[in-house]
């Protein structure tokens, strides 16, 4: 499941389509809780983040994801600013096996000192048992 949780994430990268640079890291299992199961039940987290190009390019990278995704089969399950101070515009979409999803936001750093904008996506797998 971690590879299957890496495959999906590059996929969202390659819809992304930017050159830019983009964090390393491996897709991590974490435990689900609320399971009556005879294994561990958990699912993988796989972090990511684009940076390194101008805000403009991730401006443009963000809104085709609002195209591309449904149009690789991807159901957008919310679109709009998340609910914190900064309103950072946030796109929650399954993947067409319902196996992933993906939570995308459009990070605005401009004018901040040493902080770079960028778009920060985190992959999800469903939760799944592994052998007792």
């Amino acid at each position: 499941m971690q590879a299957e949780t890496e495959k999906t994430s590059s996929r969202v990268l390659e819809m992304i389509g930017l050159k830019g640079e983009v964090t390393k890291g491996r897709a991590t299992p974490l435990p689900c809780s609320g399971y009556d199961a005879e294994g561990e039940v958990q699912q993988n987290h796989h972090p990511w983040s684009v940076h390194g190009v101008p805000f403009a390019d991730l401006e443009q990278a963000y809104a085709r994801l609002r195209t591309t995704l449904p149009a690789n089969g991807w159901k957008v399950v919310s679109d709009g600013p998340d609910k914190n101070k900064a309103k950072t515009p946030t796109l929650v979409a399954d993947s067409p096996d319902g196996e992933f999803s993906a939570e995308v936001r459009l990070m605005d750093r401009e004018g901040r000192p040493g902080s770079a904008s960028l778009i920060n996506v985190t992959v999800v797998s469903l939760c799944y048992e592994t052998a007792p």
